[in-house]
């Protein structure tokens, strides 16, 4: 019995601290940057439902980069031509899928297409 739990504690141990490890950077990363007068909008796809979420006053997060590099940041988009564009190419429905704006500024927040930090739903783009 105590030779099972030998073998098993570093192995286990190690597993818990990995899910904790990844727990605080998730929770780290659950702040968003909301920048009061950004210059350059940001754009991102979301569901449809996030806009009834936004109009109850709920606050959604789009996450940056998190969990060590597994997740590289949410898609962003300069100008809501651009959104439309990759929605088009990608075949998403305007139905479920909308185009809303973010509170970054897109030259400070946006690294290679991706937000590199997380930030906060704004409003859905008529």
């Amino acid at each position: 019995m105590f030779g099972l739990i030998r073998r098993f504690s570093l192995p286990l141990g190690l597993l818990l601290a990995l899910g904790m490890a990844a727990l605080i950077n998730l929770q780290l990363n659950s702040v968003p940057m909301v920048r009061a007068a950004p210059r350059h909008p940001v754009f991102t796809l979301s569901q449809a439902s996030d806009a009834e979420a936004l109009a109850r006053g709920e606050s959604i997060v789009k996450l940056g980069p998190c969990l060590f590099g597994l997740y590289s940041g949410t898609q962003a988009f300069a100008s809501v031509a651009d959104a439309r564009d990759y929605q088009g190419a990608r075949g998403l429905d305007g139905q479920q899928w909308r185009i809303f704006r973010l509170s970054g500024d897109y030259r400070l927040d946006v690294t290679d297409g991706v937000l590199n930090k997380s930030l906060q739903l704004v409003a859905p783009v008529p």
